[in-house]
């Protein structure tokens, strides 16, 4: 996540410590769409296996159409009921007609591997081509459009009630990739887990650090945001940090005093005690606090900027933090903004700047061993844009995204379509001096669309679960003038 600091009030963002979706959770709410030709009551069946890895493929290829992993391809039988034969159907959620709609299309024999019928060319001929699939029958998606997908126990075209074993997979969004060509990986049930969630439910935290009392308001994400906390840690002129040390994938209340270098702690491992707190000396004055995961052991890692000379120096979680082994990288300018993304996909952070002053990304990608020969660099924004590195469509990877304080738009070149500047998303969220905060406040794996307004501590949120849809945002009142947001 990128490193925000105003001088006005900001937003303390309890969020996932890399861009990977954590938790294999209804990337929509199924509640809320229409269901046809199908059972109606699907939303409500168990979630038992977890959708793993989605492919689509154009029209000709040996896997044309979309092809899924999930568990349960070993354990679900063949369908009693409907259909005899079919092991599962394969499910797809769309957006047309001003609502969204979803159906068991594709009926799937026990070790079929595809779908058949790609997107971009049959999904209106082939797979919603007549009235039982509602008023946006005959749909056709377009390259960067949101879709969803999810598998269901037997056969669940055409029929009622569905089978004998009422059970599916959860839902997982993708964005239509170009040429019809993409893969999307999630997490399983078995291993996925919540990074930097204070309540553990797999949500961002509403919350806001007031400097002038070292004090923490936290609304949690467990309770709809009703109920808040208040903890003192910290003092003025500290500025807070959102990191997991402990790596148990839940946020450690940090603070880094800029003055002295200093970083202090409460670990949430140790129910955020204020006496067996942690305390480290690592940096200099002036120094950025970045706080991410270099090694990829799903810990954060204590590492500073040195915005004065565009030094790195981490301290690594897999190391136990040792002072004696620690890395040590040139990379930035006087200026630049450290970058905390993943922008290959391989579970580590990526050293990453952003240069203000030109609107250039700059990054070593750690698949690449960091190497400062075939580094990234990218043009993308404009003087004065504010990078945010958020995954607004659920693949894994961070995608390149900037937003236009003076105007309120974001510009994002997603990770799913190659980042491709041709299929770049634009979307008008936002007023003059707003911020942009990047986390995933409704669970589903992928950032939300949110902005945070300083003059009236008001939050407008599009949930990625809605598809960013602007007439269902969410809308809170937190926080004072003079609050800050943590380094993330």
């Amino acid at each position: 996540m990128v490193r925000i600091a105003v001088k006005t009030m900001l937003i303390v963002l309890l969020t996932s410590i890399s861009a990977q979706a954590q938790v294999a959770v209804d990337a929509i709410d199924l509640a809320q769409v229409k269901v046809y030709n199908s059972p109606l009551d699907v939303a409500s069946w168990p979630v038992t296996t977890a959708i793993t890895q989605l492919n689509i493929r154009p029209t000709g290829d040996p896997l044309e159409g979309v092809s899924l992993t999930f568990s349960a391809q070993q354990t679900w039988p063949d369908t009693v009921t409907g259909f005899t034969g079919l092991q599962y159907t394969v499910w797809a959620v769309w957006y047309a007609a001003g609502q969204w709609s979803t159906s068991g299309i594709i009926q799937m024999w026990r070790g079929r591997p595809d779908t058949g019928a790609s997107i971009l060319s049959g999904f209106a001929k082939y797979w919603i081509y007549d009235s039982r699939w509602g008023p946006g029958w005959g749909h056709q998606p377009v390259i960067g459009e949101q879709m969803g997908f999810f598998v269901t126990a037997g056969d669940a075209r055409g029929v009622a009630e569905g089978n004998s074993v009422r059970e599916r997979s959860n839902v997982v969004m993708v964005s239509v990739p170009a040429n019809d060509t993409g893969s999307f990986s999630f997490p399983s049930l078995a291993t996925a887990g919540v990074l930097g969630d204070a309540d553990g439910d797999g949500k961002a935290e509403l919350a806001v650090f007031r400097p002038s009392s070292g004090t923490w308001y936290v609304r949690a994400s467990s309770t709809n945001y009703v109920s808040s906390t208040s903890t003192q840690w910290g003092q003025s002129g500290d500025v807070p940090v959102i990191a997991d040390f402990d790596g148990d994938r839940r946020a450690d209340l940090t603070v880094f005093r800029p003055s002295t270098g200093e970083w202090f702690s409460r670990l949430s491992s140790l129910g955020y005690s204020a006496t067996n707190y942690w305390h480290v000396q690592w940096g200099l004055p002036g120094d950025i606090p970045v706080a991410g995961d270099f090694d990829g052991d799903k810990a954060s890692d204590l590492a500073v900027f040195r915005p004065s000379t565009g030094e790195w120096f981490v301290r690594l979680s897999s190391l136990g933090f040792s002072a004696a082994n620690y890395w040590y990288f040139q990379w930035g300018l006087p200026g630049d903004i450290p970058i905390v993304g993943d922008f290959d996909h391989d579970g580590r952070t990526d050293l990453a700047v952003f240069r203000p002053s030109t609107g250039e990304w700059f990054a070593r990608l750690s698949v690449l061993g960091y190497s400062t020969t075939n580094f990234w660099h990218v043009q993308w924004g404009w003087p004065g844009d504010i990078p945010v590195a958020g995954d607004f469509d659920r693949d894994g990877v961070t995608d390149l995204t900037v937003f236009r304080p003076s105007t309120g738009e974001w510009f994002a070149r997603l990770s799913s379509l190659g980042f491709s500047a041709t299929y770049a998303w634009h979307v008008q969220w936002g007023l003059q001096g707003d911020v942009p905060v990047v986390a995933d406040f409704d669970g589903d794996g992928a950032t939300d669309l949110t902005v945070f307004r300083p003059r009236t501590g008001e939050w407008f949120i599009r949930y990625s679960s809605m598809g960013f849809a602007a007439t269902n945002y969410g809308w809170y009142q937190w926080g004072l003038f003079g609050d800050l947001s943590p380094i993330r």
